[in-house]
């Protein structure tokens, strides 16, 4: 059965929905036209086509049977063959004893599959708890040690389920020789204090000794001997001073730099001859050498001023390496001057001080260093493997000191896994078992199931509630059927309206008891009724409510195939007929819901009783209702009552009643009997008024002796039920609850007394929870 549903996002149910829960196996369901009842019937006919609605089951799904609008569209369509129902029929009783014998063995194995299914679950359960306590165990050994052993356990410390299975999977490893606590704390002081990060090799020094023995330096640059000025400034070993000032006369429009006369006649042509294109050559290979000399020399310099601010000065010799780039840096300025000079006198010949010899110093230093790299990197190799030991051993250590806990939780475990083994043998034998007798019965189904069965019922419930001008017959085409008149001829539109809601429901009533497949015939289901009434006539009303009311008896007879039944209606009348609860007609424990509709939204609430109640019980009701109220209104309670109840039993007199009351209690019942004879509110003094708790109790006791006197006791006993006259102090007066849900079935009751008699008017009223 269907023990919760959600309904949101489909129809006037919005995102957040409805939560409808702690259904019963019978629920009744009450709200006004487009309120949203159909709806739901709708989820629970065609579960799979609102993916945002969901349906929580007991046990098993089974198979929804819905009586709607929808349902009578799809199959009773007058103007088509209607489907047949497939039922058994009675002609063999040997076939009907061995079905009975064959379902009987099915209810079993499902029982059986059932019980079977829940203790495997609580053993599931069980392991669970097991499961959670050993984790626990697990865990406070894990806070025991945690403090000191952290870094040995690093990886499992924030996750109990990561600790658990680590323990589980040490567990197994119990070859490896078990070490004292103190020597893995020892152990673990020596070398954990140690870091254990690999370190890199210093890089060497790269430097090209060309650059600086590179023969541009000792080459004297000048210009060419063949041209006829040339012997004047070899003679004077001038050249360098010729080459500036030719540089500057070339923007002193002839004029010497020198000695501000005009220059001869090609002057500037023997100048250019003499700085001829070689010369241009050489001295553009001096820019380039220095510049790839100095480049190279400053590189070196950054990088050995790494070495010396480098974090790894336990390797490396920082004064050695100062030393030397100071020695660098200071031989590289000479060396920096003395090719300015050359730049500067081309024909000057330079010798660069060797650095080489220097570089070669400290990359020497550099190749110690990395021998003590390398030997620390092996070390700390060895050291990664000593502290992968003592993590093994550790865990080796919690192995044993756990061995109590593992011990205990894998015999348990065991235990319950055999018994699980066997519960899943159990029920897959019990499986195989229920498919053979269920194929052994529909093979028998097949034998003793037809349509004309449920016709000839069909028929004899039409005759019985007094339908004799038609009835079904089954058509030319094999499983279907028809409407006909008793001459033979099809129905078609010519049905009443109350005519059509019976023959459609009892269609309905008669598929409960079997199938339009052979295959479902004797299958659990569930029954939705979604407002089977919907004509005014209450003949119809009474059939359907008696047929309705039977299905509920069988249910709680278990005769039936129906495990639970669904009625939404609209209609007051068939609410209150269908939901009578008491003595012989007792169905038993039914739930209770009023479906809503505001601003296009619709709600569900749940009551604990039904909310639907006649002014009658409701006048019983405020009766009972222990808060204060004056006299007044004790009154008219009770006047209203005794009129309801004396005059629908009749010919009882109540006016010689006070005759049997002495003195003030005399005066309280003609105080309540003459306003029935004379039909006002009347009230004779004002003595009566007053609102006295002594004389709420007075009335009170008139009241009850009125009955009492009558005979009436077992009625009025029925009424108050547990509530004392004595505990009664005072009656404070609750608003008629006229809600706007129930208008429409007002005025439909109005209606209807008018043109037929035969229900009796009721004046209802929904309580409020």
């Amino acid at each position: 059965m269907i023990t919760k549903m959600r309904i949101r996002d489909v129809a006037t149910y919005d995102n957040e929905g409805v939560l409808i829960e702690d259904l019963k196996k019978i629920n009744f369901f009450y709200g006004n036209n487009g309120s949203g009842k159909t709806t739901i019937t709708e989820v629970i006919r065609n579960e799979d086509s609102y993916p945002s609605c969901s349906i929580d089951w007991q046990d098993k799904k089974m198979v929804p049977y819905v009586y709607n609008r929808n349902f009578v569209n799809e199959n009773f369509r007058l103007d088509n063959p209607i489907k047949g129902i497939f039922t058994l029929g009675k002609e063999s009783v040997d076939l009907k004893l061995q079905m009975d014998e064959l379902k009987n063995k099915i209810k079993e194995h499902e029982d059986s599959i059932v019980d079977i299914s829940g203790l495997f679950r609580e053993k599931d359960a069980e392991k669970t708890i097991q499961l959670e306590e050993f984790k626990q165990n697990c865990w406070t050994l894990k806070k025991e040690l945690d403090e000191e052993f952290k870094d040995l356990i690093e990886g499992y410390r924030n996750s109990k389920d990561r600790f658990m299975n680590k323990c589980i999977e040490e567990s197994q490893k119990l070859d490896r020789s078990l070490k004292p606590i103190e020597e893995i704390r020892a152990k673990k002081e020596s070398i954990f204090d140690r870091p254990v990060e690999q370190v890199d090799n210093f890089l060497p020094i790269s430097y090209d000794e060309s650059l600086e023995n590179n023969p541009i330096f000792t080459q004297k640059i000048i210009g060419k001997d063949d041209v006829d000025i040339s012997a004047l400034i070899t003679e004077l070993n001038i050249s360098d001073w010729v080459q500036e000032g030719y540089t500057i006369s070339k923007n002193s429009a002839g004029i010497c730099p020198f000695c501000q006369q005009t220059l001869p006649n090609k002057f500037e042509e023997k100048l250019n001859s003499y700085f001829d294109q070689t010369y241009i050559q050489q001295i553009e290979e001096l820019r380039a050498v220095t510049a790839n000399y100095q480049r190279s020399i400053e590189n070196i310099l950054e990088q050995i001023d790494a070495l010396q601010i480098s974090k790894q000065d336990s390797f490396i010799g920082k004064e050695t390496i100062t030393r030397l780039l100071e020695l660098i840096r200071s031989k590289y300025e000479e060396n920096k001057l003395l090719i300015e000079q050359k730049q500067k006198e081309p024909s000057r010949v330079i010798e660069l001080v060797r650095l080489s010899s220097l570089i070669t110093d400290v990359n020497t230093e550099i190749s110690e260093a990395n021998l003590k790299v390398n030997k620390y990197n092996e070390m700390i190799r060895n050291l990664k493997v000593e502290k992968e030991n003592l993590i093994k051993d550790m865990w080796r250590f919690i192995a044993e000191k756990n061995k109590p806990n593992i011990e205990e939780f894998n015999k348990k475990m065991k235990t319950l896994e055999r018994i699980m083994g066997n519960l899943d043998r159990k029920r897959k034998n019990k499986d195989t078992y229920k498919e053979k007798h269920q194929k052994d019965l529909l093979e028998l189904q097949e034998q003793s199931t037809s349509v004309e069965h449920s016709v000839n019922e069909i028929n004899k419930t039409l005759r019985s509630f007094g339908f004799k001008n038609f009835q079904l017959a089954t058509t030319g085409e094999k499983g279907n059927y028809k409407i006909v008149r008793e001459n033979g001829e099809e129905v078609k539109d010519t049905l009443s309206e109350g005519e059509k809601t019976f023959i459609t429901f009892l269609y309905f009533y008669q598929l409960l008891n079997g199938s339009n497949s052979k295959e479902e015939i004797v299958t659990d289901k569930i029954v939705i009724i979604d407002d089977p009434i919907s004509s005014l006539d209450s003949n119809v009303l009474f059939m359907v409510s008696t047929l309705v009311r039977q299905l509920m008896f069988e249910m709680k007879e278990k005769t039936s195939d129906i495990k639970q039944l669904f009625i939404f209606t609209h209609n007051i009348y068939f609410h209150k007929e269908i939901t009578f609860n008491q003595g012989k007609k007792s169905y038993g424990e039914g739930g209770f819901w009023i479906v809503r509709k505001i601003d296009d939204v619709t709600s569900i609430q749940q009551y604990e009783e039904n909310p639907i109640k006649t002014s009658y019980e409701l006048l019983w009701k405020e009766l009972k209702n222990r808060g204060n109220h004056s006299v007044v209104s004790i009154q008219n309670v009770m006047r209203r009552i005794l009129e309801n109840y004396f005059k629908f039993f009749g010919n009882i007199n109540l006016d010689e009643l006070e005759n049997k009351f002495e003195l003030e209690e005399k005066m309280i019942c003609r105080s309540l009997i003459s306003w029935i004879n004379d039909g006002s509110h009347y009230i004779s003094e004002d003595l009566y008024v007053e609102n006295n708790e002594v004389l709420v109790g007075r009335y009170m006791d008139v009241f009850k002796n009125i009955f009492y006197s009558q005979g009436h006791e077992g009625h009025f006993d029925m009424m108050m039920g547990e509530y004392q006259i004595h505990t009664i102090t005072g009656i404070k007066e609750e608003p008629a609850d006229a809600l706007a849900e129930i208008k429409a079935g007002l005025e439909e009751a109005a209606v209807g007394n008018q043109e037929e008699n035969k229900v009796p008017p009721l004046d209802v009223k929904i309580r409020k929870p």
